[in-house]
């Protein structure tokens, strides 16, 4: 089901879509940068109530600390149109910059279904109405 997306022609650092080929940092930052760019839809899309809820089953789920989430989702809020501000006042660093290089493109759908992976949520009902 997953697979790796090609480089360009430029030999950019292409795509990994399989999560057990993904380093673990880089899930804590696509977990982040998915929730700043799809905000309240994306808590929806993974079936969490709250931001505080979704930064400790992602966190926990990576075991990290649910803050490392959140700094996360921080470093990428000024790129997208929130109510947050994020970290604004700063450069964003190099290896954020390249994951959001990377990964921006991917559908809300896909991207949810990547951090589903991440902590064990893939078969999920995330629809309430539904169950």
């Amino acid at each position: 089901m997953y697979t790796r997306v090609s480089s360009d022609k430029k030999g950019a650092k292409s795509m990994v879509l399989n999560p057990q080929r993904i380093p673990a940092r880089e899930k804590l930052i696509l977990s982040g940068l998915f929730l700043a760019k799809f905000d309240m839809a994306g808590l929806q899309i993974l079936g969490f109530e709250s931001f505080t809820e979704a930064f400790n089953v992602i966190g926990y789920g990576l075991g990290a600390r649910p803050a490392s989430i959140k700094n996360y989702r921080d470093e990428f809020d000024p790129v997208f149109p929130n109510q947050r501000m994020g970290w604004r006042t700063r450069p964003m660093r190099q290896y954020c910059a390249e994951v959001l290089a990377q990964y921006n493109e991917l559908s809300m759908t896909s991207f949810a279904d990547l951090v589903r992976s991440f902590v064990g949520l893939a078969n999920m009902v995330t629809d309430k109405s539904l169950g």
